[in-house]
């Protein structure tokens, strides 16, 4: 891009770095008022730059700092590769020098391509276009979503279900109903890629679930006795970017199919909102693929508002 400089990012350019990012946030916040009220951003940019495989870059022109860049390579555990992320705090740009983006990118890629890594992913403002559309323009396109409401009482679904506390004896209910989501994501038009854990994996990943009541709370859904669905809450640390105070997340929330178009979901989000906003908690974040077209369309009708996009290109 004429008339400006890459250099990498030294302490020097971090003061810099964090107005830019603050005020990126502002802007961000001003159209969802929900995210989390942030005073000091340099650490925010420290802690992306902490990761062992971190490297950063920035635009300069004279010597104003005018965009920065941060990324990360990593081992990604579940496609047994190395893949390349631009996180909550990775990047920020002077609004009239989004098109620098584009240069820094270029600038850190051949280093993630070198390093092995060739599936890369950027974490953007959904609110703001003009940051989203460098990476557009670099082969992005949007692979996951983030979002947040208010929680508040709300009206019971009448879906003929019982909605109860969960217990370690829904272990393999549990288990189930991530398998169903599993096989779900892994056809189309998802095509996940992601292997399929055994019987005994599910139920080892799970099985901690009800050992800490303060971290997880866990509803289920019953119809006539039989279970048909879940939904787990978590107290998700803040200090992000995305996580505002006094908030809880839904974590994971799955039917099985025989109760998927019978209310099922909606008495659980119904139920989980008004036990939430009755335990003192302002707002609950959540998270889909946005492949996955019932997630797409059912969490956004629920007044799921997204916040940011995980954007995602593979190289040939």
């Amino acid at each position: 891009m004429p008339g400006i400089e890459i250099h990498p990012l030294e302490d020097e350019h971090l003061a810099d770095a964090a107005r830019l990012l603050a005020d990126r946030h502002e802007r961000h916040r001003k159209s969802e008022p929900l995210l989390p009220d942030v005073s000091d951003f340099r650490p925010q940019l420290e802690r992306d730059l902490a990761h062992e495989l971190a490297s950063g870059v920035v635009a300069l022109r004279g010597e104003e700092l005018v965009a920065y860049l941060i990324g990360r390579v990593e081992e990604d555990g579940l496609l047994g590769d190395r893949r390349a992320i631009v996180d909550f705090a990775g990047y920020a740009a002077a609004p009239n020098e989004t098109e620098a983006v584009r240069d820094l990118y270029a600038a850190l890629a051949a280093r993630w391509v070198a390093a092995g890594a060739t599936r890369h992913l950027a974490v953007v403002a959904a609110s703001d276009e003009a940051l989203t559309d460098p990476w557009l323009r670099l082969a992005f396109g949007v692979q996951f979503v983030w979002a947040v409401r208010e929680t508040a009482p709300m009206k019971p679904v009448q879906a003929g279900v019982e909605i109860r506390k969960g217990t370690p004896d829904d272990l393999e209910l549990v288990a189930r109903l991530d398998r169903s989501l599993y096989e779900h994501q892994a056809g189309s038009p998802s095509f996940s890629g992601v292997p399929t854990p055994t019987d005994e994996e599910f139920r080892a990943d799970w099985s901690d679930l009800w050992d800490d009541p303060e971290l997880y709370t866990h509803f289920v859904a019953e119809r006539a006795g039989r279970p048909l669905g879940h939904l787990v809450l978590y107290r998700r640390p803040t200090g992000d970017l995305r996580v505002p105070e006094d908030n809880i997340d839904l974590s994971h929330a799955a039917t099985l199919p025989a109760g998927r178009r019978s209310g099922v979901s909606l008495a659980l989000t119904g139920h989980a909102l008004t036990w939430a906003h009755e335990h003192g908690f302002r707002s609950m974040t959540t998270d889909w693929r946005s492949v996955n077209l019932l997630s797409s369309r059912h969490w956004p009708r629920r007044g799921f508002r997204p916040t940011h996009y995980r954007l995602y290109r593979a190289l040939p």
